[in-house]
């Protein structure tokens, strides 16, 4: 079974139907030209081109880590300063809704965190072409 999720989440960059299906369920929020965009970045941060779309993805996944820690931060004063039974302040359960929203379904930029699973090695990725490092640098693509 875990090599049937595997091969899905690899199938899903090559088929949308499979990656809507994985955002049906919850499981992507990036669309599919988003998750290529962001991959393409990622392959090949070390081009110029991609210098700077590649701090922002890291900033990101920093800026959801940041609200994350502040979430964490925020169910430890409120099971401090309420308890753990006690309703919450704006008439949720409190505590244990606060605590639900550690969760990984309440990362904003999730598909970013989790594109180290499409990693492969270096030396595995093709080189981009000449043709592609032009139209990348002029944004020019003419047949």
């Amino acid at each position: 079974t875990n090599y049937r999720k595997k091969k899905e989440q690899f199938d899903s960059i090559f088929e949308p139907e499979i990656h809507a299906a994985l955002v049906k369920r919850g499981e992507r929020r990036f669309t599919h030209k988003a998750l290529l965009g962001a991959l393409m970045i990622s392959m090949y941060s070390e081009e110029p081109r991609f210098h700077q779309p590649h701090q922002l993805l890291m900033a990101l996944m920093d800026i959801d880590s940041l609200i994350t820690k502040w979430r964490y931060n925020h169910v430890m004063l409120v099971q401090r300063m309420l308890g753990s039974s006690q309703l919450g302040t704006g008439g949720s359960s409190g505590y244990q809704y606060l605590r639900s929203t550690l969760s990984e379904r309440y990362k904003v930029f999730i598909d970013l965190f989790n594109m180290s699973t499409f990693l492969v090695p270096r030396h595995l990725i093709p080189p981009l072409t000449e043709k592609m490092k032009c139209i990348l640098r002029t944004h020019n693509y003419e047949d």
